[in-house]
């Protein structure tokens, strides 16, 4: 890795995923995701954001949180989704701050409380984050229509954001859920970078890393869209193994060729 670094003059690797708030990569149906997501909390609404894996979801809500006033919303992000609702309501509780009760009942009305509180006291409202949601059982879905339930249905304390694959659409559309479908009108399918949002994405990762030279080749940049469909966790790694292969010579340009190589490289990740 030290030899990777030295060749392109790098401070850090380029394509890891811990990525400082400040350096994310701007994309356009990024941007467009985070300010419909934002004008739905604003307005105290709840929404969907779906996507294939790897295209960004995580990136559009670390987006949201920066951009949600800290003293009007607070954030909670639960990723654990295939739980009973007593399993739910538990680390709810817990990461809500409160101590959780012996029995779900018990707990559903801490928490609603605790969130009016916050509301009614505090004028904060609470956002909460649910990702992984395709995996969450149908017992739980139908809770989450009636935690969004305050005070006889007239008034909107929460905004529930369900974040997950394309085929939670496609669960949120059985009659058995209609209540929970009409509580989330805003509806986001994030997809897969074109060409030129990824020769961007690439440029700017580099340079955030320490590059002050052109390093992927307008040829690369087809070829890693082409391998990788868009979707930026593949980009993340078919790049990386592109510079890996690049040090093994003496040049610094990763062309359409050295794409290839890593390619063969990285087939099994790229599937």
């Amino acid at each position: 890795m030290r030899a990777l670094m030295n060749r392109f003059g790098l401070a850090h690797v380029p394509f890891s995923k811990e990525v400082a708030p400040e350096d994310l990569f701007e994309i356009e149906s990024q941007s467009d995701a985070i300010a419909r997501l934002k004008a739905a909390v604003e307005s105290k609404a709840s929404a969907v954001l779906v996507g294939e894996p790897g295209v960004g979801k995580t990136c559009v809500l670390r987006g949201l949180e920066r951009a949600l006033n800290p003293a009007r919303s607070r954030v909670t992000y639960l990723h654990h989704a295939n739980v009973s609702p007593r399993d739910f309501y538990r680390q709810l509780s817990m990461v809500l701050g409160l101590e959780p009760k012996a029995h779900p009942s018990a707990m559903f009305r801490q928490i609603q409380a605790h969130i009016e509180d916050l509301a009614d006291e505090q004028k904060i409202h609470p956002v909460l984050l649910l990702d992984e949601s395709q995996l969450m059982p149908i017992g739980m879905l139908e809770q989450l229509h009636i935690l969004l339930n305050f005070r006889m249905d007239s008034r909107a304390f929460l905004s529930v954001i369900l974040v997950g694959l394309p085929e939670l659409r496609e669960r949120l559309g059985r009659n058995l859920l209609g209540s929970l479908s009409t509580r989330l009108p805003v509806r986001i399918h994030l997809e897969p970078l074109g060409v030129e949002a990824v020769a961007g994405y690439l440029r700017h990762r580099m340079t955030v890393a320490g590059s002050a030279t052109e390093v992927f080749s307008e040829d690369a940049v087809l070829s890693i869209r082409e391998a990788t469909g868009g979707v930026l966790r593949k980009v993340d790694v078919l790049a990386q193994h592109c510079l890996e292969v690049v040090c093994k010579g003496k040049g610094s340009l990763v062309d359409g060729s050295i794409v290839q190589d890593a390619v063969r490289l990285c087939a099994e990740a790229l599937r």
